[in-house]
C-alpha cells in the first residue's frame, strides 16, 4: 500500500536560501522547457520529453546555476510538464501555463538524492535539514519519493513510501452513513457527528483579513504582509478541517466492520444553492480518507445509490417524499414509523449495502433490539 507523510521542516538560513534557489531554478525549467514546446508546435514540429531531458547537460553549461540542483530533481521538472501536457490531449482543456513565483511550490526528489537519518533529512545539494518527526515511518516503509513543498506556514517534506499494512482486530459491528449539513453525519445506530463549521465560524477572521488587504497599496510590502497573513487564516481553516475528518474516520474504522456510505455526487451537489456549505464540509475528503484507512485496517466498505434514501422507511421500506415532514423529522405515510431523517436515511443506507453484499438485512425490531443492547 502507498501511503504519504508530511513532516515540518526547521532549516537554517544557508539551507532557506537554498531550498528558495532550487524552487526558483526548477520554476525557470518549467517555463523554458514550456516555451520550447509552444514555440515547436506553432512551427509545426514536435517536441518530447526525451529529446529535452538530453538537453540538460547543454543547459547547465551555459547556465550555472542549474548544478546546483540535484539532476533528478531538474529531470522530474520535465516530468511534470510532460503529464500536463498528456491530461492536456487527453481531457481537451486545461493548457499548460507558466508559472509565476506564486504558481510553483514543490520541487520533488524521484527516486534517490534523500535520506531521513533520525531527526535531520539529508538532500542533495542543500545540506541536512532538521526535521519535526510527528509520526514515526512504519517499519516496513520503502521510501520512493520526497517532495519539498513550501506553504505559507514553512517548509515540509512529503514522504512517499509503500509498506505492508497490519489488519485492525475483526470487528461485526456494522454501520451505515448519512452525510449531510445541519449534522455532519448521521449513524445508523442514532449517534450524530456534528458540523463544525471550519469557515463559516472563521468568517469574522476572513472578514478582517480581507479588508486589511484591501485597505493596502497594490505592490507595497504591506500589502504582501497582509495577503501572507490572509492565506494563514485560509491555511488555518484547511488544517481544521483535515484534522477533524481524519480524527472521524479514524473513530468509524476502529469500531465498525463494515461501513456504508452513499455515492454522491459531490462535484455536481456544489454547484447549487448550498455549494458553499457542501464544499464545508468536504464529504469528498471524508470519502478518500475512509475509503483508505477502512482498505488498510482490513475493513469491508460499500458505497450504495444514494437516490430516495432521506424518502425511503426502514421500516416497510415504503418511498413517498411527504415521509419527510422536515429537515429532522420522519414519519412513514404507511405505516407511521417514526424516526429521526437522518437516521432513518443511515439505516436504509446500511439495508441496502447488505443486499448488494448477500448478506441479511434486520428487520426494523430486530435493529432496535440491537441498538437497545
Amino acid at each position: 500500500m502507498t501511503k504519504a507523510y508530511r513532516y515540518k521542516l526547521v532549516p537554517n538560513k544557508a539551507q532557506r536560501y537554498a531550498l528558495a534557489r532550487t524552487m526558483d531554478v526548477c520554476r525557470e525549467l518549467y517555463n523554458d522547457a514550456l516555451a520550447q514546446r509552444n514555440y515547436n508546435y506553432r512551427s509545426g514540429n514536435r517536441c518530447y520529453r526525451m529529446e529535452q531531458s538530453a538537453e540538460l547537460p547543454e543547459l547547465k553549461a551555459a547556465f550555472p546555476v542549474h548544478k546546483n540542483v540535484y539532476s533528478q530533481v531538474l529531470q522530474h521538472v520535465l516530468d511534470r510538464l510532460d503529464k500536463s501536457f498528456k491530461n492536456f490531449f487527453r481531457s481537451g482543456f486545461g493548457f499548460p501555463r507558466f508559472k509565476g513565483a506564486n504558481r510553483f511550490h514543490s520541487f520533488t526528489y524521484p527516486q534517490s538524492g534523500f535520506s531521513l537519518n533520525g531527526k535531520r533529512l539529508s538532500l542533495s545539494k542543500i545540506g541536512n535539514v532538521k526535521v519535526r518527526l510527528s509520526r514515526e515511518l512504519p517499519t516496513d516503509a520503502a521510501v520512493k519519493t520526497c517532495t519539498i513543498k513550501h506553504t505559507v506556514s514553512g517548509w515540509f517534506a512529503i514522504m512517499t513510501f509503500e509498506h505492508k499494512p497490519i489488519p485492525l482486530p475483526q470487528s461485526d459491528l456494522e454501520v451505515g452513513i448519512d452525510v449531510g449539513i445541519v449534522n455532519f453525519a448521521a449513524l445508523s445506530d442514532g449517534s450524530f457527528v456534528p458540523n463544525q463549521r471550519f469557515y463559516q465560524s472563521a468568517q469574522a477572521e476572513l472578514r478582517r483579513a480581507q479588508r486589511r488587504v484591501s485597505r493596502r497599496k497594490k505592490g507595497s510590502n504591506r500589502r504582501r504582509k497582509a495577503v501572507v497573513l490572509l492565506r494563514k487564516v485560509h491555511e488555518r481553516i484547511a488544517s481544521r478541517r483535515l484534522d477533524f475528518l481524519h480524527k472521524e474516520t479514524t473513530k468509524i474504522v476502529r469500531k465498525f466492520g463494515l461501513i456504508a456510505i452513499e455515492d454522491l455526487n459531490v462535484a455536481g451537489m456544489a454547484r447549487g444553492n448550498l455549494a458553499k456549505q457542501i464544499l464545508d464540509a468536504s464529504w469528498s475528503t471524508w470519502k478518500r480518507l475512509l475509503s483508505y484507512k477502512a482498505e488498510e485496517a482490513g475493513r469491508t466498505k460499500a458505497g450504495v445509490p444514494p437516490q430516495h434514501t432521506s424518502q425511503e422507511c426502514d421500516a416497510c421500506e415504503y418511498v413517498d417524499a411527504g415521509n419527510r415532514k422536515s429537515q429532522s423529522e420522519f414519519e412513514c405515510l404507511r405505516c407511521s414509523h417514526a424516526d429521526h431523517a437522518d437516521t432513518n436515511g443511515a439505516k436504509r443506507i446500511l439495508a441496502r449495502a447488505l443486499k448488494q453484499l448477500g448478506r441479511t438485512v434486520p428487520s426494523n425490531a430486530n435493529a432496535t433490539a440491537v441498538m437497545a443492547a
